[in-house]
């Protein structure tokens, strides 16, 4: 294996995208999941269910916009893999705080998740790769 695809993007990177992919729609999927079983919740019965759609209707929308970076990542965009940079270091805090309140082993898996598809940016021909678009 050359470390390269036919695109000239580094095995690394491909790899990294598709770690990428499967973080965002697990999100999503788990954003779903939380919506659909939220309506029951104690929450939901305090203060309606409009929040938690509110909530949801946002974290979609963000989503969609990963997503969009996620792919400009794939292409070569260096702006962009500073932002999933950034988004991977919120995530992993995200995680550490969640852990100190019960988190869930869903959250660590998704860091370690999130941990090596941004080392992955960064090693194996990347930073050329980076610089070259």
């Amino acid at each position: 294996m050359s470390g390269t695809t036919r695109s000239g993007r580094p095995t690394t990177v491909t790899v990294s995208f598709v770690i990428w992919l499967v973080v965002v729609l697990a999100n999503i999927v788990q954003g779903i999941i939380g919506l659909v079983s939220g309506g029951g919740s104690a929450a939901a019965q305090g203060v309606g269910t409009a929040p938690l759609i509110g909530g949801a209707i946002f974290e979609f929308i963000l989503a969609i916009i990963e997503l969009i970076i996620v792919f400009k990542m794939r292409d070569g965009r260096n702006w962009a893999r500073i932002v999933l940079l950034v988004l991977a270091i919120l995530q992993v805090i995200g995680v550490g705080v969640g852990a100190a309140s019960g988190g869930n082993a869903f959250g660590w898996i998704g860091a370690v998740a999130v941990i090596v598809a941004t080392i992955l940016m960064f090693v194996g021909g990347a930073n050329g790769y980076f610089r070259r678009r």
